[in-house]
């Protein structure tokens, strides 16, 4: 009985015989459409610097359907000003109510605490869920006062 030489070859080379087999080097990879990216980028929550970061290196990787905007995310929280209102170096929430609905979150005032923080040169304030199952939300920041 005469071996087959697998050293040359290798027990891989040959021809799938499967024909519904694909090869997943010839199929070019999933390219990602603008919704797909801000689906993704909403669920991991990332800071805009480091959503600047991501999206920059997939579009250099070409990860990236043509047409998606790098730059759409610097101003993300366009939508959310409406809420707050500035005086000085203060910043504050004035509708609260508001600021929930765009975030489409329901506001039950007995599921959210107030905390302030503050040190010498800010303070912040944030409404943090008494569960911990979603995310804290900004109303009032302050620096230098």
């Amino acid at each position: 009985m005469e071996e087959k030489d697998t050293e040359k070859t290798g027990p891989h080379e040959e021809e799938p015989t499967d024909p519904d087999f694909k090869d997943p080097a010839s199929e070019s990879p999933h390219k990602l459409t603008q919704k797909e990216l801000n689906d993704l980028v909403h669920d991991l929550e990332l800071r805009k610097v480091t959503v600047e970061l991501l999206v920059s290196r997939m579009k250099q990787w070409k990860y990236l359907d043509k047409g998606v905007k790098i730059t759409l995310y610097r101003y993300r929280q366009r939508n959310l000003e409406e809420f707050l209102t500035m005086e000085g170096p203060v910043v504050t929430c004035k509708d609260v109510d508001g600021l929930f609905k765009a975030l489409h979150t329901n506001h039950c005032s007995d599921e959210w605490r107030l905390f302030i923080d503050s040190s010498k040169i800010s303070l912040k304030a944030v409404l943090l869920h008494n569960e911990n199952v979603l995310p804290s939300i900004p109303v009032a920041h302050a620096f230098r006062i």
